[in-house]
């Protein structure tokens, strides 16, 4: 995603957040690399303290998520359910996100318009369910849905011009999809580069009316 702003935006400063500021790739432009665990709020709070007053915020881009690691894969019963599962999902997913958000809207500028992406997921729709499992990233990032909604509805009364949505980035060639990918049809999984080109072309085309809803890598809208 970093590569990809760099690409349209070159003359752009650009902030980078992440747990390791030293594994992130370097850019032909001019960045702030700032430490930030999502699941912390005091850190959350200093990285956006961190964050330079100048140039305004004109894109907010939360690129986070959980799906699986060493401990934990997704659940196709509810009688695997663990709380420490569910609780973990939740606080990357949903809770830190959230948090994050709540430390930015604070620098967001009164006239110029932000256009806020966090990454989703069409299986946290609730009325697209049909196959079930994956109870604690369905759950978290239905969750994410209705935080992002309800973002979006209090930003409307106070600083109109922003948009916040949902992205659904689609099956891409990643380190959370490679367990699940020889189910994915041919021709069906994306690469990085291109999953990230398709979703800046989305912020891009947003409108303050679309503030609140959820949107897949094409642009097309789907329901929580």
């Amino acid at each position: 995603m970093c590569e990809q702003v760099v690409r349209r935006f070159p003359s752009a400063t650009l902030v980078r957040m992440a747990r390791d500021p030293g594994r992130l790739a370097p850019l032909a432009a001019d960045t702030v690399d700032i430490r930030l665990d999502i699941g912390d709020e005091n850190q959350i709070a200093d990285a956006v303290a961190r964050i330079p007053e100048t140039p305004a915020l004109e894109w907010i881009i939360i690129a986070t998520g959980w799906l699986h690691d060493s401990q934990y894969a997704p659940e196709k019963t509810y009688r695997s359910l663990d709380a420490d599962h569910l609780l973990h999902a939740y606080r990357i997913n949903a809770v830190g996100p959230a948090l994050l958000l709540k430390h930015l809207v604070s620098l967001l500028h009164p006239s110029r318009r932000c256009r806020i992406g966090i990454l989703s997921a069409r299986v946290g729709s609730i009325s697209d369910n049909r196959l079930g499992g994956w109870h604690a990233y369905r759950s978290s990032k239905a969750a994410l849905n209705m935080l992002i909604r309800n973002f979006a509805i209090e930003l409307s009364r106070t600083k109109r011009r922003n948009v916040i949505v949902g992205l659904q980035p689609g099956t891409t060639d990643t380190a959370l999809s490679a367990p699940f990918q020889r189910h994915v049809p041919e021709g069906a999984l994306q690469t990085p580069d291109y999953t990230a080109t398709q979703l800046l072309k989305v912020l891009e085309s947003l409108k303050p009316e679309d503030s609140g809803g959820l949107f897949d890598f094409l642009g097309i809208p789907f329901t929580p």
